[in-house]
């Protein structure tokens, strides 16, 4: 049996075998618990229509179908994405959960993992920069729907203490093949396995109002170790999230989190990236792409390269989330701004979600590219961009 036909039965056995085992409830591992949470269908299902208009790029048109189920013994997450020219299916999770004792459960398949207290920018998150499956600039919603990486994770509970192995494998795969990203249907494992990876995660939680882990975290031949620490006063909730690379400080978010007596829960953050452009970088690659045109498409790559990593381009960046809701019965509304403290650029985001029904939703979001040409967010190709979508739980 080679590794490929492994694989495969892998995948299957967590579906077909998932009744043999007596599991725990996994807590809230879907974004879909608004969809019929008491009825228990064969599958919930979510339909989403999406249409951005771009001043100065094409604009696009989405459908999305989204089917998942998320049971004690195991999760499945499919999604059907198509436009005008194209479609896909994408396994988005796909995973067994298991327990060798009460407070001892593992899981393995597709998972997508996810780690971090900060909100815009998580320097912890090892597992990201692997395709996201939606149009939104909103971090969270990349997160939430990326793909999952083929992995193993093991996670043992204690009083105060939790304890989390992971191994995710690189798994070479030839191009245009079904493990690879095939056309319509592939399984994207040259971009979500792309190499060998590792986490060893320890969280404690026996001070009172204080949440810390330490993550160590191998990246092939590359260690990382990632520290999160959170304090609760009241309202407010103060965070740092931190990623320690060659015993210097990599990447790191510090950042404040105030919810207000009308329930508007408000983050700001300043995120530092060692690897980002610093002031003199910027005003040196501007410049160049004056003397030199052609640079600017290799400026466009390194946008959107940064972009699909879920990285941020400049050595610091400030962050402002705020977020309202039901300012009237069944509307929320979000503030986001992003923002280049070395040339003052933004890119900002107003966003209103509307319940119809139950089963109905409807979105808009504005977003605002603002700045000089020679500036990160004022040099994007598209002034402002406007996204609606519309969804439909059934």
């Amino acid at each position: 049996m080679n590794y490929k036909t492994l694989i495969f039965l892998l995948l299957l056995s967590t579906v077909v075998q998932a009744d043999e085992f007596d599991m725990l409830d996994e807590i809230d591992k879907t974004e879909d618990t608004k969809a019929f949470a008491a009825e228990k269908n064969f599958l919930n299902a979510r339909l989403k229509l999406n249409y951005q208009y771009s001043d100065g790029t094409d604009s696009t048109k989405t459908f999305y179908l989204n089917l998942n189920k998320n049971e004690k013994n195991y999760q499945v997450d499919v999604r059907i994405i198509g436009n005008e020219d194209d479609y896909s299916l994408n396994i988005k999770e796909l995973y067994y959960k298991g327990k060798i004792s009460e407070k001892n459960l593992f899981e393995i398949g597709r998972v997508n993992v996810k780690e971090g207290v900060a909100r815009g920018f998580n320097p912890t998150d090892y597992f990201k920069g692997t395709t996201s499956l939606t149009l939104s600039t909103d971090p969270k919603e990349r997160k939430d729907n990326r793909l999952g990486s083929l992995l193993i994770q093991d996670t043992m509970f204690f009083d105060n203490v939790t304890l989390k192995a992971i191994y995710s494998p690189k798994i070479a795969v030839d191009s245009d093949k079904i493990l690879s990203d095939k056309e319509h249907y592939g399984l994207h494992l040259d971009e979500t396995n792309y190499r060998d990876r590792g986490s060893l995660y320890l969280g404690y939680s026996g001070v009172k109002d204080v949440s810390s882990s330490v993550i160590l975290h191998m990246n092939e031949d590359d260690l990382n170790v990632g520290l999160n620490l959170s304090y609760i006063s009241g309202a407010w909730i103060f965070y740092n999230e931190s990623s320690i690379k060659d015993e210097k400080l990599y990447q790191s978010t510090l950042g404040v989190n105030y919810t207000s007596e009308d329930s508007i829960v408000t983050s700001l953050e300043y995120i530092y990236n060692r690897d980002g452009f610093n002031r003199n970088e910027w005003d040196r690659w501007f410049s160049n792409i004056k003397i030199n045109p052609l640079l600017a498409r290799e400026f466009g790559e390194r946008r959107a390269k940064a972009s699909r990593e879920e990285l941020v381009m400049s050595r610091d960046t400030l962050f402002l989330l705020s977020r309202a809701s039901d300012i009237e019965t069944n509307l929320d509304a979000s503030v986001m701004v992003w923002m280049n403290p070395y040339d003052k650029s933004t890119l900002s985001q107003i966003g209103l979600e509307y319940a119809l029904q139950d089963e109905i939703q409807t979105n808009v979001y504005l977003r605002n590219y603002r700045g000089e040409n020679d500036t990160e967010y004022g040099s994007s190709a598209d002034s402002y961009q406007v996204l609606i979508e519309g969804e439909y739980y059934f």
